[in-house]
């Protein structure tokens, strides 16, 4: 156990120094801060490390047993009525849970859009339910997921010019924040389950859950925004963080523990459902499990408390002073740096990337996926940052993407599109939306245009779809390369024994 922590640590330790490095240099030299606000970085920085590491091995130890363990026992059950009805309800419960959708809800209902923060979260809940619904029908009846995503996209730009302007962004960004650190283990996992009984473990159909759970959130808050009025008065809201220093990490260490506890909580009533009806685990493999998830609960609260007492006061600050400064010039080719590396610190992608290797039998490696999903985010706050700096409509970036990425699902094959459809669920985790979102807030409110931060977590969604489908082409053509090579050298490797 402990060599395998240790070997955690490490990796946990590579994906943080770089970005923290970097927001250190340029806080120091652009923006000088106090010295409490450094000391609560630095130990920030070590929540981080440490939560990331815990929260990897927890996950390894329990989400995956107890998803897989629960996709595996509803398709031997053998019965689509119970496998359609409990999919649907894991999907709701889990994201109604969600902290990440309360805090969009809030502000959402802070800014005068829509009261009823409830009726907002039960939306988006009820979004990913149907569509985990949808999930499993692919599964059943093997319906390719390049068709599932062209319908539904499709769907969802035809509303976008039925709906209010103000709703379109934060229907996007309501489909980002339904993914997060606890649920994505979770469903990635419970899609394996499935994929292991209804076909082999490397098969496409192990993938795309993730990607259906950020669409069906999108056209959910779709439909909601046809019944609102189209012109209200926007309430702008203020980027002046309220805590900082020491002071923050205990504030959100505080918060944080409640926080996790009620994510985590449906999940575990759902294992406990199915443990006593279904699964029958030993009391080996339940030990295993509950101390996988006190790493995991633990993990989350370190990193979260890290990620939010220490990036985010440092993020907003340095988007409001570059931008007011002379070295404004700097914030396009800083945003490409700041989106390169700050997904190397999101665990969520650490969970695909793990997943994707072991559904693909190591024919794609985790290091390739890290690296496409890095330029994808790269180019995704390069593009926020523009949209924010020029005032750019939010569909004049997001549509040519997603038209592109549509096209080329049909020409790669289905794993592909699957693993980049996850990758964008899986991008928009806490680094980006405590960290570049602040970030981009903070040049908005300095450069005193109409611009919200509701948006910047749509695009940091999209991009990395994109390029993990042009990953998809070069392997597809790579592939058939080398399946030529082969078949030529088989001919003459045949020729040559005629010959003899």
């Amino acid at each position: 156990m402990f060599i395998n922590l240790g070997k955690k640590l490490k990796e946990s330790f590579l994906s943080v120094i770089p970005i923290s490095i970097i927001v250190l240099i340029f806080s120091i030299t652009l923006c000088p801060l106090d010295v409490d606000t450094y000391l609560s970085f630095g130990i920030s920085v070590v929540l981080l490390i440490i939560g990331m590491a815990l929260f990897t091995m927890g996950t390894d130890i329990s989400m995956s047993q107890m998803g897989e363990s629960i996709g595996k026992s509803l398709c031997k059950s053998k019965k689509l009525s119970l496998m359609l009805i409990c999919s649907a309800f894991i999907g709701f419960i889990i994201t109604f849970a969600e902290p990440d959708l309360a805090v969009l809800a809030k502000q959402i209902s802070d800014m005068g859009i829509l009261k009823q923060e409830y009726l907002f979260i039960s939306v988006v809940s009820i979004g990913v339910g149907v569509f985990l619904l949808f999930a499993i029908l692919k599964v059943v009846f093997r319906w390719k997921m390049s068709y599932i995503l062209a319908i539904g996209y499709s769907v969802l730009f035809i509303f976008c010019f039925l709906v209010p302007d103000y709703m379109i962004p934060i229907a996007f960004d309501s489909g980002s924040v339904t993914t997060g650190p606890i649920s994505v283990p979770f469903l990635i996992s419970f899609g394996l389950g499935i994929a292991s009984i209804t076909s082999s473990k490397d098969d496409d159909n192990a993938l795309g859950y993730i990607a259906l759970s950020s669409l069906g959130p999108i056209i959910a808050v779709m439909t909601l925004g046809l019944f609102l009025p189209r012109d209200i008065n926007i309430i702008q809201q203020s980027t002046e963080i309220t805590h900082s220093g020491i002071n923050a990490i205990l504030t959100n260490l505080t918060g944080y523990l409640l926080d996790v506890a009620i994510t985590l909580l449906p999940i575990v009533i759902i294992f406990v459902i199915f443990q006593i009806f279904m699964l029958k685990l030993s009391k080996t493999t339940i030990k295993k499990i509950i101390i996988g998830l006190i790493y995991t609960y633990v993990g989350v609260v370190l990193f979260l408390t890290g990620v939010n007492a220490g990036f985010l006061p440092i993020a907003s600050k340095l988007g409001s002073v570059i931008a007011s400064g002379d070295f404004s010039w700097i914030l396009i080719p800083l945003s490409i740096v700041l989106g390169y590396f700050i997904i190397a610190a999101e665990p969520a992608v650490h969970v695909l990337k793990k997943q994707v290797e072991e559904v693909t039998n190591g024919a794609i490696k985790q290091k390739t996926i890290q690296t496409f999903v890095s330029i994808g985010v790269a180019i995704s706050v390069l593009l926020a940052m523009l949209k924010t700096l020029y005032d750019i409509n939010l569909l004049y970036i997001l549509l040519p993407i997603y038209i592109m990425a549509i096209v080329l699902s049909f020409i790669n094959g289905n794993l592909f599109v699957s693993i980049a459809f996850d990758a964008g669920g899986t991008a928009t985790g806490a680094m980006a939306v405590s960290f570049i979102l602040p970030f981009i807030s903070g040049v908005a409110s300095v450069i005193g245009n109409n611009t919200t931060g509701f948006g910047t977590i749509a695009l940091i969604a999209a991009m990395p779809i994109l390029t993990l489908q042009v990953l998809g082409l070069m392997y597809t053509i790579a592939t058939k390369k080398k399946d030529r090579k082969k078949r030529k050298s088989n001919k003459i490797h045949v020729e040559i024994i005629e010959f003899d």
